[in-house]
């Protein structure tokens, strides 16, 4: 009696397989592939296939998986190439060998696929389907049909392949950046980002639901944007911003994602302390390229906070110039999210490509704090009542901005403060370097054309906000005095530097000017925690006359005082004798913080032994305690190496060697974190190549 036909054994040609999908590159034991582009399979049966047989192939994902929600596909091996959608031709029969040629569809629902086939036979009853294996189906950036296709190869070398890149701090007037290690293809990421997804409150309610509707872009990156802070689910980071970061990380401690993810999945889902702005939109770029959708981090300046929603961002003042806490509206200096690049089936083609996405816990939507993805488009052209979150997004970026100064006896006067304007300098890292790009003009047209005011004023008509019919009516002020501040030098931390306020009349008059300053350190949220000095200035300047004067910042003032990461702002509320002219002036100042002094070769070779020089010098005129050094790099260590430092005197160096063995080639960056009870997270990096063997190529190492 003849035995029934059974899958034995199946060749996945993982190799073959991978570098046709680009995916090669994760570190999976599961094969990997993306969606919509065939991969080769080699099955062995017990015996030949009889010519009245045929293969049954089974892909199933989910809990629940079924035809009818696209989580379940069932189809026979073709013997002709009619390989369309899901579907499986011949590529060759040998005796019990059976090579195959499988296609998934350009819509397929991404994820973890297990594979089965059975063997069926003519008039034979239902066959019973073996499991052969698993598989990870992912987004396809480089197939036409697929939602994230993206035309060019160079953006989809930076925006889906690259594992490195740098994020963009500061201010507008102090721009700075931090190294940020994506690892979206090191071991484990994959598998936890999928974790991710499962963990969702839509999984909770419905499973079978919410994995069925896994191949749209638009509905993964919402709930990602959900999942990734902890304010109200099971998310992965949490959020603080008190600058008390007592009982976790400071979240300017992280130099990358993969620690946090990590640190979350085998934490067994409790949330990972400290994040802000930029480490959840590190970590989204990390989920998002990882499972296949193209992505940016996005820096904005100036960056409104429009908690009442009528696209004013109100900001109040006491009656000596010092910003108030206690407000609603907020002005931050920068703000970080995220770009993904994909088609807006929902809504139209003239609204296809990037979208903007935030995962930082500031605002509810849909009950749950998420946001985005907001079609970039629709925020440039003020549209703001599309789906989703356009609104804020909108805000953030080009409301108008109101300065009050609130007196003590409770009236208010708005000022003239000609510096204030939301969404400056919009930044993203440029593609093969880390170079800076202005993307400003993709959010928003020019300050003050007639475009500009065309498009706020659409926004404003459709704003359901309770301000309703607010005009961009400027307040009265500038017209008699002008100010501005400068700084003199880098303004280093450790080192006294000065601020120089400019005034000048811009009358044919003489007039008498009052001013009244403060400088505060203050959180990169606008937020002010501690005052470093107050003073006052009287002075006269005669007609269309400008004077300038300095205003000295001692480090002996701000030593104490300082945050995390290190702002100092200035205010100058400036009263013209006998009129109602008062104008504000006011000044951000990110500190640098000294450089570490970082060796390395130019090229190392795999698997082999090299070293790191470190030198850390004490700039500061006070002894340094508490010193601990931190070295990371993925290819570089398998592991955070942390060494505890010696206190370090005025003036004092301390070298340091690290003995690393590369375990990846490219080139590689070496991150570096030196922390003390005087300064935290001084950081600096270095590039090295590595190489397969001594013969290298000519590149040079990029800087």
């Amino acid at each position: 009696m003849r035995s029934d036909p059974q899958v034995i054994a199946c060749d996945w040609y993982y190799a073959v397989n991978e570098k046709a999908h680009h995916t090669d590159v994760y570190e999976s034991d599961d094969l990997v592939l993306r969606r919509g582009q065939p991969f080769k399979l080699t099955l062995m049966l017990n015996r030949p296939l009889q010519a009245e047989e045929n293969i049954l192939f089974i892909f199933e994902t989910g809990p629940s998986p079924s035809e009818t929600s696209k989580t379940k596909v069932v189809f026979p091996l073709f013997r002709a190439e009619n390989l369309q959608s899901w579907g499986a031709i011949l590529t060759s029969i040998k005796s019990t060998s059976i090579t195959v040629t499988i296609n998934s569809h350009s819509d397929a629902v991404i994820g973890r696929y297990i594979l089965s086939v059975a063997v069926q036979c003519r008039g034979s009853d239902k066959p019973l389907p073996h499991q052969i294996g698993a598989l990870n189906l992912l987004f396809n950036p480089w197939l036409q049909g697929d939602a994230v296709f993206m035309a060019e190869e160079d953006q989809r070398q930076e925006y889906v392949m690259n594992e490195q890149g740098v994020i963009f701090q500061g201010s507008d007037e102090d721009i700075t950046s931090i190294n940020w290690e994506y690892n979206q293809f090191e071991r484990n990421i994959l598998d936890i980002c999928l974790v991710i997804l499962d963990r969702s409150q839509n999984y909770k309610k419905d499973p079978a639901l919410d994995v069925s509707q896994r191949n749209d872009p638009l509905y993964v990156c919402r709930v990602l944007s959900a999942m990734l802070n902890s304010k109200g689910d099971d998310g992965v980071l949490e959020e603080n911003w008190s600058d008390d970061y007592i009982n976790g990380a400071s979240p300017s401690s992280w130099n990358g994602s993969m620690n946090i993810l990590k640190s979350w999945y085998y934490s067994k889902f409790k949330p990972v302390k400290y994040g802000q702005c930029w480490v959840y939109a590190g970590m989204l770029c990390t989920v998002l390229r990882s499972l296949g959708i193209p992505t940016r981090v996005i820096t904005h300046f100036n960056s409104g906070q429009d908690k009442n929603a009528n696209l004013f961002i109100d900001l109040q003042y006491k009656s000596q110039g010092s910003r108030q806490n206690d407000q609603e509206d907020q002005l931050w200096n920068f703000h970080v999210w995220n770009e993904a690049y994909f088609k807006r089936r929902d809504l139209g083609k003239s609204y296809n490509g990037w979208q903007v996405i935030d995962s930082t816990p500031l605002k509810r939507s849909d009950g749950v704090y998420q946001c985005g993805p907001a079609p970039l488009t629709a925020i440039k052209e003020g549209d703001i009542n599309l789906n989703y979150d356009v609104k804020y997004m909108f805000a953030s970026v080009n409301a108008d901005v109101a300065c009050w100064i609130y007196y003590r006896n409770g009236t208010k006067k708005q000022v003239s403060n000609n510096a204030k304007e939301t969404g400056k300098f919009i930044s993203t890292k440029a593609i093969g370097s880390n170079d800076r790009v202005d993307v400003t003009n993709n959010y928003k047209y020019a300050k003050g054309s007639e475009k500009e005011i065309k498009v706020f004023e659409k926004a404003l008509k459709l704003s359901k906000g309770s301000f309703v019919g607010r005009t961009r009516e400027k307040p009265r002020g500038g017209n008699i005095l002008f100010g501005r501040c400068t700084l003199d030098q880098i303004a280093t931390f450790g080192q006294d530097f000065n601020l120089i306020l400019s005034l000048k009349n811009l009358t044919p008059d003489s007039i008498n000017v009052t001013v009244y300053i403060n400088t505060s350190a203050i959180l990169y949220t606008g937020r002010q925690r501690h005052t470093i000095w107050t003073g006052g200035k009287f002075l006269s300047l005669g007609p269309n006359l400008e004077k300038r004067f300095s205003i000295p910042v001692k480090y002996g003032q701000y030593s104490k005082h300082m945050t995390d990461n290190g702002v100092i702002c200035m205010t100058a509320l400036c009263e013209v004798e006998g009129t109602e002219e008062r104008i504000l002036v006011e000044r951000n100042v990110s500190l640098v913080k000294p450089p570490l002094s970082i060796t390395l070769p130019d090229k190392a070779i795999i698997n082999q032994e090299s070293n790191a020089n470190i030198v850390i010098v004490n700039p500061l005129l006070e002894t340094l305690n508490s010193c601990i050094l931190w070295v990371e790099g993925y290819g570089l260590t398998d592991k955070i190496l942390k060494k505890e430092v010696p206190s370090l005197k005025p003036g004092q160096s301390s070298e340091h060697n690290f003995v690393i063995t590369p375990m990846k080639t490219g080139v590689r960056t070496l991150l570096v974190n030196f922390s003390c009870d005087k300064i935290q997270n001084m950081k600096g990096s270095g590039k090295i190549l590595i190489t397969y063997s001594q013969e290298v190529s000519d590149s040079p190492v990029p800087t």
